[in-house]
């Protein structure tokens, strides 16, 4: 015999009803609170600029580079400057412990700037946001990134005019040179020559290392590199190697009797037959003898480790070298002094004869 069906107590259905009620409005309310407490959290700019952070720690920061400011081209070509643009993006946001506060001056509600930090240092970075509507809905969007420069770098090179200027093998064209001037090492000279010149060719926008070499109007030898510095080069004009093997035991021997002439061993006499009359360079040695004050020399100077080098042909009447050595001075009270000394000399040809028309003491 089939039993009887439990008849639920109408209270127990009307409490089971309600409390099914209750339960079903709090998930309602909770979703829909929790709903508009997520929608508030997104609103707010700080969870933007969450959002860029976790960006750069997960190296997902291809977004940014439209915000790196660049030369308008680069020497190399588009597709270098793209790669340079790239690579200098994921090296700004390397790998570290990335932060970031509110930018002092340029923060606003409209336009909220923060400016990040990384492994608590302060960058140049300062990310912007602006409002932007949504299906219905407003929240932050990225608006800028300052401090991101990929300019490349820009290269001047001064060579004597009419030389061959080559970046990597390829001569560099007429239209990067801006300046052609007189060579300003020959300004106590110009009398005597007509001046030689040089030409200055800057190249902006590089964005990767070159070969730079250049090579001289005359004979077309290798220029040599005088100076480079802070993506300048300074290149010396052509050296003739017949002038060289005919004028360094000279120089040399010149170099000795000024050496011994000014430490009064000797008179002016014995070496002013080797400078230009009228010249800068005669007028400043003459005067050497009546303004030292040296002790009496006990015996010859000597000399040791001296060395001609750096010649430069400007024209076929004009070249300069420079010199160094140490000197050796031995006084009447036994004193004994060295002197290290480096000079560069002018030269000037006159009637078959090459003078001393100009000299710089280095230091």
């Amino acid at each position: 015999m089939i039993g009887k069906i439990k008849k639920i107590p109408l209270f127990w259905k009307i409490y089971i009803i309600i409390v099914t009620l209750v339960l079903v409005g709090f998930v309602v309310v909770w979703t829909m609170l929790w709903s508009s407490l997520k929608e508030y959290e997104q609103s707010r700019p700080e969870y933007a600029i969450s959002n860029v952070i976790s960006q750069i720690e997960s190296q997902d920061t291809d977004e940014f580079i439209k915000y790196v400011e660049t030369n308008e081209t680069a020497f190399e070509g588009e597709a270098v400057l793209e790669q340079a643009v790239k690579d200098y993006t994921k090296d700004t946001f390397a790998e570290g412990e990335w932060t970031f506060t509110k930018k002092s001056g340029e923060y606003t509600n409209e336009r909220p700037a923060y400016q990040l930090k990384k492994d608590g240092k302060k960058t140049d970075l300062v990310v912007y946001f602006t409002r932007q509507q949504d299906n219905k809905k407003k929240k932050w969007v990225l608006d800028g990134i300052s401090g991101l420069k990929c300019m490349g770098e820009s290269y001047t090179i001064v060579v004597p005019e009419n030389s061959k200027v080559m970046i990597d093998g390829n001569i560099l064209g007429s239209e990067y040179a801006v300046e052609t001037k007189d060579a300003e090492v020959l300004s106590n000279v110009a009398k005597y020559i007509k001046m030689p010149q040089t030409t200055t060719y800057i190249v902006d926008s590089v964005y990767c290392e070159h070969s730079i070499n250049a090579k001289g109007p005359v004979y077309d030898n290798e220029l040599e590199l005088i100076s480079s510095s802070d993506n300048q080069y300074v290149y010396g004009f052509e050296a003739d190697k017949k002038l060289i093997s005919e004028q360094e035991s000279r120089i040399i021997d010149i170099t000795k009797i000024y050496g011994r002439y000014v430490v009064n061993y000797e008179g002016f006499s014995k070496l002013s037959s080797y400078i230009l009359p009228g010249s800068y360079a005669y007028s400043y040695l003459s005067k050497i003898s009546s303004t030292n004050r040296w002790l009496e020399v006990s015996k010859e100077p000597e000399f040791s480790d001296m060395k001609v080098f750096n010649y430069q042909s400007y024209t076929k009447d004009c070249f300069s070298c420079e010199i160094s050595f140490n000197e050796k001075v031995t006084y009447d009270n036994g004193n004994v002094q060295e002197y290290p000394t480096h000079i560069e000399y002018i030269f000037v040809k006159r009637s078959g004869r090459w003078y001393i028309a100009d000299m710089v003491l280095h230091k």
